[in-house]
């Protein structure tokens, strides 16, 4: 029996044992239980606080990025808003621009037929007394041709021109040149041409090419000219001078010079003539100043002791057939003498272009010697009939 009692006190102080340790247990969990929970809730306080933040800072952002979106596209609509701005007004400019633009148009074109009106008036009361001055009712030509053009003004005159009307320079000499409105000599520039004249010039890749041409051939085609011009041009009244050049130089090479006894006889011959067609070139004529044929016609020429020849920058002339026109002072005996020319209309003379028909070298070689045969039996005939001899051939 002893032993069955300290049995059940060592049982029962084992299950008190147990009990406390239990109980310990216990209390020692729920205590943990506590602080997890206190460290759960301090966690998720935490995590709470920390997503509040980062959602504040989120929400900060994304406040500041729709600020500056809102800022851009103000700025942009700004923008767009003064483009169209730009836009209307640049159309509005431009429809104002076009409006003036077609009132000054038509401001212009008002004036331009006003002007155009007052032109054709001025031109018919121009050609009126032009007209009048041709037929002898009036005594003075139209005071719009008294005039002189100068190229220019302030420069000094040029003596070539001054003497010959021509200058190697044309109108881009430094000097003056003075173009009359109205003249008694009538100027036609390269109207002479010839092969002898424009091939005179040599050059070293063909020094043959004048071989078969001779001035006496030059002489034979100017005869026939002159005696087709000259009928021409008398048409319109009496002539004082006629003067071809036999220059090689380009700007007096060809050129005919024509005066006349009377100034409406140099108008109305070149209001007639001016643009005519003659041997397929048209006959382009202008008024032209020479005071003294003696100083404009080289006088070592006429005793063949120029030095500088044909390429001399004063007139080197043909001789005319018959002496004619030769002195400076108008011969009556020379009416006699043209009066007996033939009067048949020369097939050169034409109101437009006359097409050129190919011909082979050896026929024109043919019809100029037979064109030369008969001006040569047709000038021994006004040779015969003329009063007045050639001293020189």
């Amino acid at each position: 029996m002893g032993r069955h009692k300290e049995w059940r006190k060592i049982a029962k102080r084992e299950r008190r044992r147990r009990i406390r340790t239990h109980l310990a247990k216990q209390e020692e969990n729920e205590h943990r239980n506590e602080s997890f929970l206190k460290e759960q809730e301090l966690m998720e306080t935490l995590m709470l606080e920390q997503i509040k933040k980062s959602n504040k800072e989120e929400n900060d952002k994304w406040i500041q990025a729709e600020k500056i979106n809102i800022e851009q596209w103000n700025k942009l609509q700004e923008e767009r808003e003064k483009l169209h701005q730009k836009h209307l007004e640049q159309v509005a400019k431009i429809k104002l621009e076009f409006e003036l633009e077609q009132k000054n148009k038509k401001i212009e074109e008002e004036r331009l037929k006003e002007v155009q009106r007052k032109h054709k008036k001025k031109q018919a009361i121009f050609m009126h007394n032009l007209d009048k001055f041709l037929s002898g009712d009036a005594d003075e030509p139209p005071s719009e041709l008294r005039v002189i053009h100068e190229t220019r003004p302030n420069a000094e005159l040029c003596p070539f021109f001054f003497k010959t009307a021509c200058c190697r320079f044309g109108d881009q000499c430094s000097r003056n040149h003075q173009y009359p409105g109205i003249s008694k000599v009538l100027l036609a520039t390269n109207f002479f041409t010839h092969f002898g004249l424009s091939n005179a010039n040599l050059n070293e890749y063909d020094t043959d090419i004048m071989l078969e041409y001779e001035d006496s051939d030059t002489y034979k085609e100017f005869k026939e000219f002159f005696f087709d011009v000259i009928s021409e041009f008398e048409k319109f009244g009496k002539i004082t001078q006629f003067k071809v050049c036999k220059n090689h130089e380009k700007h007096l090479r060809g050129n005919t010079y024509i005066e006349f006894a009377e100034l409406r006889c140099a108008v109305a011959a070149y209001r007639s003539l001016h643009t005519r067609w003659y041997g397929g070139r048209p006959l382009l004529l202008q008024f032209s100043l020479i005071n003294s044929w003696k100083n404009a016609v080289c006088g070592l020429q006429l005793q063949r002791r120029c030095p500088k020849g044909r390429a001399c920058n004063f007139l080197h002339v043909f001789r005319n057939p018959n002496n004619l026109f030769s002195g400076y002072s108008y011969d009556n005996n020379q009416d006699a003498e043209r009066s007996q020319r033939s009067s048949v209309r020369s097939w050169r003379w034409s109101e437009s272009p006359e097409p050129e028909v190919p011909k082979s070298r050896s026929s024109e070689r043919t019809d100029r010697r037979r064109r030369n045969s008969r001006d040569a039996d047709d000038y021994r005939k006004h040779r015969r009939r003329s009063p007045r001899r050639s001293s020189r051939r």
